[in-house]
């Protein structure tokens, strides 16, 4: 009875002793974690912060690039209907005059599509900056270090003077824009001369 009640004893003095050295360690292991730390709490909580609404920001670009590539679609589709509407018109009525106004709606619409094209870019080139952050290993090696994030690259997305839209004229000349429009401006001269011909 004795040595079964100093055994019983024996296992709970040492599992107490297993519980404080336990303790010990994982206080220990926290005041290093909390020395190698250099960021003050309320940095970390700031850092947090912007850490969200790093990809909040993200996310917002993805979308808007993802709606203009829409709205751009749409542009295209609405130019084309709209052209292809005027050349069955002109010939059904036999007006050949009203041929040149196939330029008027190619022109109109490809400086429409510019506009809308130049947004769109400079979207692109706050998401690629984005990217190249998050790709950079010193500068985010930088980031955790110091507890913060470069300016401009969080949500909500400002404007920076490191980016600026293209001109018109660039945006005119893009190929994905360009391509379409002067093979529209090729197809109306060709239909235009037809026409004439026709009307001879």
């Amino acid at each position: 009875m004795a040595i079964a009640f100093q055994q019983r004893m024996l296992a709970v003095v040492g599992a107490t002793v297993r519980e404080v050295k336990l303790l010990q360690f994982g206080i220990l292991k926290l005041e290093t974690i909390e020395e190698q730390s250099a960021i003050p709490e309320s940095n970390m909580d700031r850092f947090e912060f912007q850490l969200a609404m790093l990809q909040q920001g993200a996310e917002e670009l993805e979308k808007k690039i993802a709606n203009f590539s829409t709205i751009l679609q749409q542009v295209k589709t609405a130019a084309i209907t709209i052209w292809v509407a005027l050349i069955g018109w002109v010939f059904a009525s036999k007006i050949n005059a009203l041929t040149p106004l196939g330029y008027v709606i190619i022109f109109g619409f490809w400086f429409l599509e510019a506009t809308y094209w130049r947004v769109q870019f400079y979207y692109m080139q706050r998401a690629a900056e984005v990217t190249e952050f998050l790709n950079d290993e010193r500068a985010l090696d930088e980031s955790f270090n110091t507890g913060s994030i470069p300016k401009g690259l969080v949500h909500p997305l400002g404007s920076l003077k490191i980016f600026k839209m293209p001109s018109l004229g660039r945006a005119m000349g893009a190929p994905s824009i360009y391509i379409f429009y002067t093979f529209l401006l090729a197809v109306n001269s060709v239909v235009w001369l037809i026409s004439l011909k026709t009307a001879l």
